[in-house]
């Protein structure tokens, strides 16, 4: 590595020890209080998830095909979430509710709620969602359970595109193995395949677009194919609105871990751009010519400060509150009135508040927000459900399980930081840290919920592996079609971008 990134590995490892380990205890408190409502279920969820691991051991050490593995792990995962799915009458609320409830109005021609000061005029990233909606409500008699198939499918994706990930990162297909069982089994993943939120479909394409960035650092591909990086990325937050955190996280990665020349580094930053602003601002412009909606996608009616006044407020722990949220009628949605007045009400907040107690309220914001182990999937998946929509409930067999599969996962994520075998020589490791930072900065800056986060769930799966030492764990198997020790040389060769 060079000094420079020398320097930021070292940084974020400082940071993120203390931050992770925050996290954990927040995660061991929540522990503590599912145990209160454990039940059997609880332990025969582990039982079947551990007896399932011990049946993949078996596999590879009886030498079975990679490519039987995989092709089982996510036929096993797919089979899994099809079955959830079918077993919960699960249906569309909050949002998501409203986008499903007005995909019918746009089908009718209806295009009022786009427009003016109404909700999804204040807040257009939606849009794309609601479009999404009434494509599947136009060609399919049961809607509801296409939707839930399609998720199945987006879900099940993730399995794959992991082991892709993995094996890219460790260069090791054994923990690529067992990377793409673990996200097979993933609570969050799993749970919120049969909830209607536009996440289970961003993530794959979220997923695909590191993929395909990693390739290009590593040389496998030419740097004009991170015009296909920043394209996936674009898919995706055209369904959940926040890749512009991951396009900063390759150009950072790109400043700081690339050996190239200044030009070379501004040519791949380019491609990244032009393949992520590009078809985002030409479908947000065909949406306008159109007469469907009058404002960007990525802009509103409403101005970006009212997410940062309710993120802002003390009393909430920057959650949604109904004071911060109808600010704009107090100025009759005057935009700039409204931009000045949130924006001195969080200036006036963050200095006004007595240290102690701000210091307070980042730490539970901060806390609150990554605690959760299903990242509030189980919530969302049964709300406003009666018994009889439900076959397998999860609100009171599930929590206390999903908590220890994630205290897991943390524990080896805050492992991993001491590995400097990953951290000072696996450049891309630190890849991962920069997302995981710059979407805990978003949200300690913007409004808060356990839902945010699952976007970039994905990333602790490939973080907790970073612990685990090939020498140590994975050297005497045998996978066949793959080396018997899971450590593969870096290619010496130079590369665009990994130093």
């Amino acid at each position: 590595m060079t000094g420079r990134a020398n320097f930021l590995s070292k940084l974020m490892n400082t940071s993120l020890r203390f931050l992770i380990a925050l996290i954990i205890l927040s995660v061991l408190y929540l522990v503590q209080q599912y145990s209160k409502v454990m039940s059997y279920k609880d332990f025969l969820f582990a039982a079947f998830f551990i007896i399932g691991g011990l049946v993949l051991n078996y596999c590879i050490k009886r030498g079975v095909k990679t490519r039987t593995l995989i092709i089982a792990m996510v036929l096993f995962g797919f089979i899994l979430r099809l079955a959830w799915i079918i077993s919960i009458n699960s249906i569309p609320v909050s949002d998501f509710g409203g986008m499903y409830m007005r995909s019918e109005y746009f089908l009718k021609g209806q295009y009022a709620m786009f427009k003016g000061h109404s909700y999804y005029a204040r807040f257009p990233h939606l849009t794309m969602t609601i479009l999404y909606f009434a494509f599947i409500r136009k060609f399919f008699t049961y809607p509801l359970l296409t939707l839930k198939f399609v998720n199945v499918i987006c879900s099940t994706s993730t399995i794959f595109i992991c082991y892709l990930i993995s094996k890219e990162v460790f260069n090791s297909r054994l923990k690529a193995i067992w990377t793409s069982y673990i996200a097979a089994i993933y609570p969050p993943i799993l749970i919120y395949s049969a909830v209607y939120c536009s996440e289970n479909m961003a993530i794959p394409f979220y997923m695909l677009s590191a993929y395909i960035f990693i390739l290009v650092v590593k040389n496998k591909k030419p740097s004009w194919f991170l015009l296909f990086s920043a394209l996936s990325l674009t898919i995706g937050n055209l369904f959940r609105m926040v890749g512009s955190v991951m396009i900063v996280a390759y150009i950072m990665y790109l400043i700081f871990y690339s050996r190239e020349k200044l030009k070379k580094k501004i040519l791949a930053s380019s491609y990244i751009l032009a393949g992520f602003l590009v078809p985002l601002v030409i479908v947000s412009n065909v949406l306008i010519f159109k007469g469907i909606t009058e404002q960007q996608l990525w802009g509103g009616s409403e101005p970006k400060w009212t997410s940062i006044l309710k993120g802002s407020n003390i009393k909430t722990y920057g959650r949604f509150n109904y004071d911060d949220s109808n600010i704009g009628d107090k100025y009759n949605n005057d935009y700039d009135k409204t931009s000045e007045a949130a924006k001195n009400l969080v200036i006036d907040r963050l200095t006004r508040t007595p240290l102690d107690e701000l210091g307070k309220f980042f730490f539970v914001k901060y806390t609150m927000q990554w605690a959760e182990g299903d990242f509030g999937a189980i919530y969302w998946a049964h709300s406003k459900l009666k018994a009889s929509d439900i076959t397998i409930d999860l609100r009171y067999s599930a929590h206390f399980y999903s908590q220890i599969f994630y205290l897991g996962i943390m524990l080896l994520t805050y492992k991993g930081l001491f590995n400097k075998k990953q951290y000072l020589e696996n450049s891309i490791i630190n890849l991962f840290y920069i997302i995981y930072c710059g979407y805990g900065l978003l949200y300690l800056i913007t409004e808060s919920q356990d839902r945010y986060s699952f976007i970039i769930s994905w990333v602790f799966i490939i973080l907790a592996f970073a612990a685990l030492d090939e020498e140590k764990y994975f050297k005497s198997k045998t996978v066949s079609g793959s080396e018997s020790k899971a450590v593969v040389e870096v290619e010496s060769k130079d590369v665009l971008l990994q130093s």
